[in-house]
Order: C-alpha cells, then sequence, then structure tokens
C-alpha cells in the first residue's frame, strides 16, 4: 500500500487551516498542525487525527522541526509587522526539507507600489518564492475575507456603522471555509496546480452598502456603511479606536487618546454622525 505524503498545515488553529487540517484528514492524509499554543481548537484538531506542533514561525529551529518528514505544506503567514521575515524563514525552511511543493497563501492584489507595506511584502514574497531551486509553489490569493467585514463588530451593533476604507468598491467575499477547502484540494493532488494562482471568492460581487443591508437583516435595523477618509487611512492602525459599551441602552462610550475623559454619544442617527465627524476629524498618534 502506497504511503500518502505527510502535510504541514500552518496557522492550523486559525481559520483557513483548521479547515485544511480537516479537509486533508478527510482525504486521507497525515497532517501535522503548527499552532502557537495548545487550547482548545488545537486539542480538536488532535481528536480529528492530526499531529499537534507547537511553536514559533518567526524561530528558524521550529521550521525546521516541524518539516522533518514533510512533503508538502500550507503556508498561512501570520499578519505581523515582520511579515516578510517570517515568509523568507519559511521559503528557507523548505528548501532545506526539500518540500515537493508549498501551497502559499498570499492576497489578490500584492503589488510592488501598494501605499501599504505589508501588500508590498507579500509582493516581494510571492517572487521570491518562484526562485527556490526545488520547491514547487501554488498561489491561493483571496479577496478581502468574507469575515474580515464583522471586524468593527461593535461598531456596527451600538452604532449602526459599518466603518472601513473600502469607499464603493466591489469584492466576493470567500468565506474561510471555501479558502481552506482550495489549499487542502491543491495540495491534494499538486500536479495541475504547479505554479498557478487561485482566487477562491464568494457567489457575488457586493458593495459594503450590500454588507451593511446584510447585517441589518442579521443584527437589526439602520446599519450603513461609513467610508473613512484618506486622511485617517493614512494615521490610522488596527487598534485605533475601542468601544467601552455602557449599561445605558441609550448611550455609547468611546475613549480616545486625544482626549484626557472618554465622549459619550447617543445610539441614534444624530450620535452617529457626532461619532463619524469625531473620528474622521481625529489626527492623534492613535486611539484606545
Amino acid at each position: 500500500m502506497t504511503t500518502k505524503p505527510r502535510i504541514l498545515v500552518t496557522s492550523a488553529a486559525g481559520r483557513t487551516g483548521a479547515v485544511a487540517v480537516l479537509e486533508l484528514l478527510r482525504k486521507g492524509f497525515p497532517v501535522r498542525a503548527f499552532v502557537r499554543r495548545n487550547d482548545v481548537r488545537s486539542e480538536a484538531l488532535r481528536k480529528a487525527g492530526a499531529e499537534i506542533f507547537v511553536g514559533d514561525l518567526f524561530d528558524l529551529s521550529d521550521l525546521r522541526s516541524a518539516l522533518v518528514d514533510v512533503q508538502r505544506a500550507y503556508y498561512c503567514p501570520p499578519v505581523a509587522p515582520n511579515l516578510l521575515h517570517g515568509m523568507m524563514l519559511f521559503a528557507l525552511a523548505a528548501e532545506e526539507a526539500k518540500l515537493e511543493v508549498v501551497a502559499l497563501m498570499s492576497g489578490w492584489n500584492p503589488h510592488p507600489a501598494h501605499p501599504t507595506i505589508q501588500t508590498r511584502e507579500h509582493w516581494i514574497a510571492n517572487n521570491i518564492y518562484r526562485w527556490m531551486p526545488t520547491v514547487d509553489v501554488i498561489y491561493v490569493n483571496p479577496g478581502i475575507f468574507a469575515f474580515m467585514y464583522l471586524f468593527g463588530l461593535p461598531a456596527i451593533v451600538h452604532f449602526g456603522m459599518l466603518v472601513g476604507p473600502w469607499g464603493d468598491g466591489l469584492n466576493a467575499p470567500p468565506s474561510s471555509e471555501d479558502i481552506g477547502s482550495v489549499a487542502a484540494e491543491v495540495l491534494a493532488q499538486p500536479s495541475p496546480h504547479i505554479g498557478k494562482c487561485y482566487r477562491p471568492t464568494g457567489p457575488k460581487l457586493i458593495s459594503p452598502h450590500d454588507v451593511a443591508d446584510v447585517l441589518t437583516d442579521v443584527v437589526g435595523p439602520g446599519r450603513v456603511h461609513q467610508d473613512v477618509s484618506q486622511g485617517l487611512r493614512r494615521v490610522s492602525r488596527p487598534s485605533r479606536w475601542h468601544i467601552f459599551v455602557s449599561s445605558s441602552r441609550s448611550f455609547v462610550v468611546v475613549r480616545m487618546r486625544s482626549e484626557r475623559r472618554p465622549i459619550t454619544f447617543k445610539r441614534s442617527a444624530a450620535g452617529r454622525r457626532s461619532l463619524s465627524r469625531r473620528l474622521l476629524d481625529d489626527t492623534s498618534p492613535g486611539l484606545i
């Protein structure tokens, strides 16, 4: 009986990684799941039949250990300031381990002139991975994940605002399940996919206004899309502002670094407009 190749899945407790692990196990492959720590998510993968490896994706010695007796890998780089560093470490470890193929998670928009450093680093990594002399690469390049629209869930729930820098842009948001399934499929039968790029998508192109309409059906009436200005995009950070919810059903409290005291906004159309103006006018280094 022919033994199937062992496959390493990184970020295995994450949204796409966990799906890839379970899909590959279902197909009969031995899977090693690289996780950051033991928790309920890794325990679920262990019970499903995966071998659990706990380590640091930015540690070359951990990567070398994780790739022992591995032939294929799904590399899903964690979102981090040193993203390019981590991607290069994995490429070095993959070549050293003489892998057959790597399915590389990237994105649909890497470009050398992209305004964000991380997206430019994806472009650099995508090109450098092509230089690996003996390891083949398959690119999984989805658009904006469906779950990313929910990163601002507190504002959606309490203010009725879907806040994001999307303008009127259209996206066909793929589910994490679909992305993970694509990664598993190309690793199960890699030969016809070598060197190709795949962009998993959802069934329909939608705008942020369409997303707000969907959230209206799910969360409640009155959800609207609030675009973020170019000025705020340049100075904002993911942790730029945080909402503290008061016990009152009529008010929400927001604490900003530029203010000594929290600011209270009514849960109303007027409150939403006031918060919008405050966010868009703010030029402080960050909000908490």
